[in-house]
């Protein structure tokens, strides 16, 4: 054992001995003792109301930024696809409807087909004053 010593304590000894003193009446151990005064240490300039107020508003910001993100690419093309609106008029057929709106060399039997899946026609019957959505390729 070294008889003298230029060693010096680099913690605060009032802190050390109210963090010994704390732990002992609150039944902890010292090594409990000694990690809540080096965290104390460490992280009480941490916490103040305004870096709370400053890590709140990037946090916001953050979770704002993901959220369009996430919104921009969330959605699928097909859904950004135009429609075209038609009300059916007396004597309309979907042939007819179809041979009038269809894109240029599309079969007249495909655009009906499309026209009754994105409308949800079961069969080939529609009313005059329908609405009807074409789709638009």
């Amino acid at each position: 054992m070294l008889k003298y010593s230029t060693y010096v304590s680099i913690y605060d000894k009032s802190n050390e001995t109210n963090a010994k003193t704390t732990a002992h009446t609150a039944g902890g151990s010292s090594k409990t003792a000694n990690f809540a005064a080096i965290w104390n240490q460490a992280f009480s300039g941490l916490f103040t109301q305004d870096k709370l107020f400053k890590f709140a508003l990037v946090f916001v910001l953050i979770i704002s930024g993901f959220t369009v993100v996430g919104n921009v690419f969330a959605g699928s093309v097909a859904s950004l696809r135009q429609e075209k609106m038609i009300v059916v008029e007396r004597g309309d057929t979907l042939w007819n409807i179809a041979l009038e709106n269809k894109p240029a060399g599309m079969k007249t039997a495909v655009y009906i087909e499309g026209i009754r899946m994105h409308n949800g026609i079961q069969g080939s019957e529609i009313q005059a004053g329908e609405v009807i959505a074409l789709p638009v390729y």
